[in-house]
């Protein structure tokens, strides 16, 4: 009998740091920073890990459909056939929905299987992948709303963000009148100063008309590209948009699926691809997003807000991208990302961080830090 590799069980963990502090997009407000950690162990000792999004859903609600639904479709198979399993939980849970909680559990088993494979073969996940990049640009994603934190604030937080070595950051817009948001953008691009790349994100919230009119009033403090400036759904809208600004525009982090990035794609509605490797249905979904993104000459800049794990899974797929633009680096203090791990990337004086290296997704796990902010 050929010896294979056999999935003996999955275990599932939330961790959980709470807020000093709130800060907001223009949708919602964030207290507290989670991270599901999906662990997969084989019959004869490798543990993958992965991270399943709690973005826009009770986090367990996700810890559920692991346990209950998705654990007993793999326990027993061979880790090594991601596609097969990836399609196993996909289309045994047709009707159970195609977005939010149901995907991010996916891609928590996915990411960890993905770990698996990297470490049996010896290699990091993005040379699997077929890598491109052993060194990829880096922005500082940040200008949040917080309480407290006025025009001069903000011009601070880009000149700090200047000073790591960023030659790019991101802020938000939406959430307050148009009129004071273009003076947030004018007073950040000022703090970032000359030379480097401004991206504003929306966040979803603005009409299409509102969203043309905010981009041309912002248009010469040289903005690198509109984040999700309309609803994901409004596809007609999107493109209204895109074609009717001067700068591209990127999106959209709450499209989860392959089939809904060609909509999008097709649709003529973004320049720059951004799914999330812990909410699109792990690696698997987000490669092949990625793939159609180069095939129709458009850019690949995976979201990347969650905690260390999902960081890694992100960074690798944008260094196996044909098209890789940039990898976000979230500027708000999150030790689910910055304890968690022992090696999380930092940016050089050139903007520039490295390819992993280690085997597997390429993290060192602090199983110490991961006790410490273990709820369940």
């Amino acid at each position: 009998m050929e010896d294979r590799m056999v999935i003996e069980e999955l275990a599932v963990e939330l961790l959980r740091w709470e807020m000093d502090s709130p800060i907001r997009d223009a949708q919602v407000e964030i207290r507290a920073r989670e991270c599901m950690l999906v662990r997969v162990r084989t019959r004869d000792g490798i543990e993958g890990v992965g991270e399943a999004g709690t973005f826009g859903g009770t986090a367990f609600g996700v810890k559920a459909i692991l346990e209950t639904r998705l654990a007993p479709m793999i326990v027993g198979s061979d880790p090594t056939y991601i596609a097969e399993l990836w399609d196993r939980m996909y289309k045994g849970t047709i009707q159970s929905g195609r977005r939010g909680v149901m995907q991010s559990a996916i891609a928590g088993v996915d990411l960890a299987l993905w770990d698996i494979l990297g470490k049996s073969a010896g290699l990091p996940v993005h040379k699997l992948l077929g890598s491109r990049a052993g060194r990829v640009r880096a922005y500082g994603s940040g200008g949040f709303y917080e309480p407290g934190k006025d025009l001069a604030g903000l011009a601070a937080e880009m000149e700090r963000i200047a000073g790591r070595g960023y030659r790019a950051a991101k802020m938000k817009v939406g959430r307050i009148c148009a009129d004071d948001d273009a003076d947030r953008v004018r007073v950040a691009r000022e703090g970032l100063g000359p030379g480097r790349d401004l991206m504003i994100d929306a966040n979803n919230q603005m009409t299409p008309h509102g969203a043309i009119a905010f981009a041309r009033s912002v248009e010469s403090h040289q903005i690198a590209w509109f984040e999700e400036p309309t609803w994901t759904e409004d596809t007609a809208g999107a493109a209204f948009v895109r074609e009717r600004i001067s700068m591209p525009v990127a999106g959209y982090e709450t499209e989860t699926s392959l089939p809904g990035f060609k909509t999008l794609i097709d649709g003529g509605c973004i320049d720059i691809a951004q799914p999330d490797a812990a909410w699109a249905g792990g690696i698997s979904e987000c490669q092949r997003i990625s793939s159609y993104a180069a095939a129709c000459h458009l850019g690949f800049a995976p979201h990347n807000y969650g905690a260390a794990v999902s960081g890694f899974a992100n960074l690798n797929l944008l260094c196996a991208s044909p098209t890789g633009y940039a990898f976000e680096m979230d500027q708000n203090p999150n030790p689910l990302r910055s304890e968690l791990v022992r090696n999380w990337p930092v940016v050089g004086n050139d903007g520039l961080i490295e390819a992993p290296q280690r085997a597997g997704l390429g993290f060192e796990l602090d199983e110490q830090a991961a006790a410490r902010y273990r709820v369940a």
